[in-house]
């Protein structure tokens, strides 16, 4: 699972750095609730982007992965679908799946990422 906010550039050239880190800990963190719930593994979350994998670290078959990323993928759309920034605005998200073969490793000397 890969999203990110539709229109977040220019959302955000309307609200102060602390509107947009109260906005996105506030949506990530119901996301971090579902990853729980999902039993999926919360890769990064890069500005605006989430990225959750289901197969890893803790290993089960590709499709048992496939289902757990998806039922979040549904409960993720959901919960955006009732959030509201706090002046009362709606947020919209793009998010897609992919499947396959996943390789992870560390990049960089300094502050590594998967």
């Amino acid at each position: 699972f890969f999203s990110d906010i539709i229109g977040f550039t220019s959302m955000v050239e309307e609200m102060t750095p602390i509107q947009v880190m109260e906005m996105l800990n506030e949506l990530y963190t119901l996301f971090d609730h579902l990853v729980e719930v999902h039993d999926v593994y919360k890769v990064e979350t890069i500005g605006d982007a989430y990225m959750v994998l289901g197969a890893a670290p803790n290993v089960c078959s590709a499709s048992e992965g496939a289902e757990k990323v998806a039922r979040f993928a549904l409960a993720a759309l959901d919960a955006v679908r009732n959030f509201r920034k706090r002046d009362g605005t709606t947020v919209l998200i793009r998010c897609g799946l992919a499947s396959g073969p996943v390789v992870a490793g560390g990049v960089g000397n300094a502050m590594p990422r998967y």
